[in-house]
Order: C-alpha cells, then sequence, then structure tokens
C-alpha cells in the first residue's frame, strides 16, 4: 500500500479468550480429535438448553413490529425504565442516564475511546481482557494495574490502588469487575467503600463491571455499586448475557451515576451519547424482550437452578485442583469460572495425540511464549482441552481460567481428571 496500514500500537490488540480457538482449532484438525472448549463463557455453546418459555417470549416479540424499527438512541425506553426500577437507583440515576449498547464490548470501548488520549483507567490484574485492551489501545501502551491478591481471596489491593492513583495524575477512573471475571471473587463491601473513598479523594470517577451481578453463590451477597457511590461520578456496566443467558443477543448497558455532580464528567458522557447518535441505536429485538423476561413468572426459579448448578461445578473444582500439590486455587463466590494458579511453572512438553501435533506445537512455541501459554497449548496437544492462560488476562502470576459451563456431569468430571492429569505430567 502507498502508506502502512498499521498503527504503530497495533500489537496491542489482543483477546486471548478466542485465540486460543483458532489454535486450537488447528489441532483439533492435526490430531482427528475433538477439542472441549473452557475459554469462554457462553453457557448455550456449553450444552445448556434455553427453555421454551423463553423461545416463547422472543417470538412473541419478534412478531410485533416494534421489533424491526430504530429504538431511541438512549435505548427502548420500557428497557431503560425496567433497568431504572430493578437494577438502579433513581436517586443516583434517570432514565436518561442509562444508554444501551451492543454489548458491553462496545460499551467498554465507546467509554475508553471517548477519553483523552493522556488520560488513563487503572484496571485490576487480572482483567477481562476486552478492558485492558480498550484501555491500552486509547492510550498507545500497556495498562496500568493494580493486582488482585489470591491470598486475599482475588481482594483487590487497597494500597496500591491509592498509591497508583495519587502518583500518576493522568488516571481519571478506577475500574472493578464485580462480581469477577476470570475470578469468580465477589468482594467485601468494605473493601469497595475503600475504592470509593479513593476516587472521591483524588477526584476520579468509577466504572464497576457488574454483569454477573445476579451471578454469585448461596450465602454471597454482591454490593453494587450505587449502592456505595454517594456523591462520585461514576458508570456501572450490566448486561444481559450471563444471568438471561443470551450472549448472542450482544445487549449491554451503562448505567450513569452522579452526571449532574461533575460538569466535566457530564460532558465526556455526553460525548459517549453522540458518538452513539452516529450509529442511530442499538440492536431493538433484544431490548424490547428485556423486560419480558427478567418479569417471567419462570426466571427466578430458572436463574436460581443455574447458579445451584455452577455452585456445584466449582465446590467439586474446588475440591479436585486444592489437592494437586503444584497448584493453588481459589473457591469461587459466584459466577461460572474457575483460576487455577500453577506454581513455579516450568517450560515443558507433553507427549501430544499424534505427530502432527507435536511438529505444529514446536513451531508455534518459541522463546518468547509465556509459561502458562505453553502449558495451555500442550494441554490442548496431549489431553484436548482448551484453557485460557491467566497471563492473557493481564496478570503477571501464570496459570488459566476453566468455565463451570459443562452442563453433561460425567464430561465435566473427565475434563478435571484430564487437566490434573496433564499438569502433573507437566511438573514430572
Amino acid at each position: 500500500m502507498r502508506q502502512n496500514l498499521l498503527r504503530a500500537d497495533s500489537a496491542l490488540l489482543r483477546y486471548p479468550i478466542r485465540e486460543v480457538v483458532t489454535i486450537g482449532k488447528r489441532l483439533e484438525k492435526l490430531g482427528n480429535f475433538s477439542m472441549i472448549w473452557e475459554n469462554i463463557g457462553d453457557p448455550v455453546s456449553a450444552g445448556e438448553n434455553v427453555p421454551a418459555w423463553m423461545h416463547e417470549v422472543v417470538q412473541k416479540q419478534v412478531s410485533t413490529d416494534q421489533s424491526f424499527a430504530y429504538t431511541e438512541t438512549k435505548g427502548a425506553i420500557a428497557a431503560r425504565e425496567y433497568v431504572l426500577e430493578h437494577f438502579s437507583n433513581k436517586k443516583k440515576c434517570t432514565v436518561d442516564d442509562i444508554l444501551f449498547f451492543n454489548g458491553l464490548g462496545e460499551a467498554i470501548n465507546k467509554v475508553m475511546n471517548n477519553l483523552p488520549k493522556e488520560t488513563r483507567v487503572l484496571m485490576p490484574s487480572p482483567t477481562y481482557p476486552s478492558h485492558a485492551t480498550a484501555e491500552s489501545m486509547h492510550a498507545g501502551c500497556s495498562f496500568i494495574s493494580y493486582s488482585l491478591d489470591p491470598n486475599n481471596d482475588w481482594e483487590p489491593d487497597i494500597e496500591e490502588i491509592e498509591n497508583k492513583v495519587r502518583y500518576n495524575d493522568h488516571v481519571v477512573a478506577i475500574l472493578v469487575i464485580n462480581p469477577n471475571n476470570p475470578t469468580g471473587s465477589v468482594y467485601k463491601r468494605e473493601t469497595l467503600e475503600k475504592i470509593v473513598a479513593i476516587a472521591k479523594k483524588y477526584d476520579c470517577f468509577l466504572i464497576f463491571d457488574e454483569i454477573y451481578h445476579h451471578m454469585t453463590f448461596d450465602g454471597v451477597q454482591t454490593t453494587l455499586l450505587h449502592e456505595i457511590i454517594g456523591d462520585v461520578p461514576g458508570i456501572s456496566m450490566k448486561g444481559i448475557s450471563k444471568d438471561i443467558p443470551w450472549p448472542g443477543s450482544r445487549c449491554g448497558w451503562i448505567e450513569v451515576y452522579n452526571a449532574e455532580k461533575d460538569d466535566n464528567f457530564k460532558g465526556f458522557i455526553e460525548i459517549i451519547l453522540l458518538t452513539k447518535m452516529l450509529e442511530v441505536c442499538s440492536t431493538t429485538l433484544p431490548q424490547i424482550v428485556l423486560p419480558h423476561l427478567y418479569q417471567h413468572p419462570e426466571y427466578k426459579t430458572y436463574l436460581k437452578s443455574r447458579i445451584e448448578k455452577y455452585q456445584r461445578r466449582a465446590d467439586e473444582a474446588y475440591e479436585f485442583f486444592a489437592s494437586i500439590p503444584q497448584v493453588r486455587v481459589n473457591k469461587p463466590k459466584g459466577v461460572f469460572y474457575l483460576v487455577v494458579e500453577l506454581l513455579n511453572l516450568p517450560l515443558r512438553k507433553l507427549d501430544s495425540v499424534n505427530k502432527k501435533v507435536r511438529l505444529h506445537l514446536d513451531k508455534l512455541e518459541t522463546s518468547d511464549t509465556p509459561p502458562d501459554f505453553q502449558f495451555s497449548y500442550e494441554l490442548m496437544g496431549a489431553e484436548g482441552i482448551c484453557v485460557v492462560p491467566l497471563t492473557g488476562f493481564g496478570a503477571s502470576i501464570t496459570g488459566f481460567r476453566m468455565t463451570l459451563l459443562q452442563e453433561n456431569d460425567a464430561i465435566f468430571s473427565d475434563t478435571l481428571a484430564r487437566i490434573a492429569r496433564g499438569i502433573k505430567a507437566y511438573y514430572s
């Protein structure tokens, strides 16, 4: 081309949750086997059947002419009213402070990309890759982070957060993912209150990714941002891809709190709305369906049964991995993921299913390959299990994340056994 088409920061554009699939698909073909995909949080792809009542609700709405039309740019009014009434706080937010997007991926990019380039958002580590990549691409350099402590149930390091904010005046916002992906942690209220206090002290705003706010295990309570934010400006991110579940709907929203408290923050939100206007609106059907799904008489029972299933999976996986000396694992408090740390991880090779797979892995694994990426590749080649390396979530700790979504009890137990076999062989 007459000009270089690649941005200087294009190397920062990463999404390991999907990238491992490309490698896994190639290994499937070379090895002539079926991979067990533990990489992505899609309950439907993992075998969960969408209930008949949900089909009926969608079919009824798609038969209306309204489902074929545009909505308001901010979103369908009935959907925003429902969100405000049931998930938000009328003292901190109005129906006009709710804005729908085509999934939270779009919302994340809109928030990050509309900040001035010199400003930064402080991220957790490990973190969900969409947040980290969007912030990195916005800034043109690696994201800056605070640690989640595996020795303290993955709670945020409050002292580190305050130091990162205090000594870097380019930080304008703090991101919190609660309940947390990838760790499955649900943070203590006092921890979150301390983060709010830091934002207030240093005149920052808050971004809370709360898409899993319904997905907590028995006896665990989620503290939502609107309950503790006080007069600090903030954004809550939610959506219907997990608790409904309808990941293919690509339907998420932000709730803006205390916009009137700061003219600069209010102007920033107005810019986000203007950029959304350029797209007209988000997809109509999921928005008009949303209130009907949540209000359906079978929804609460359905959600409860799903959470109970994930908790059983979490208990089984925790007990299984806790007995392996080379790993460290915390029992999740919610969501449907499990993080397994691989301690003092060596660089090894496993016996692959055949020579073609071995040769492909040898080409793939270079001196630059992070240790837990190499482990994940070897696990795919030897055991046919695809997990996501923990360093792919921006962590300095080696390990992997797997899901708790497998519907079949026997397959789930076998998956745990095969991962354990891979771990033990890798360390032997």
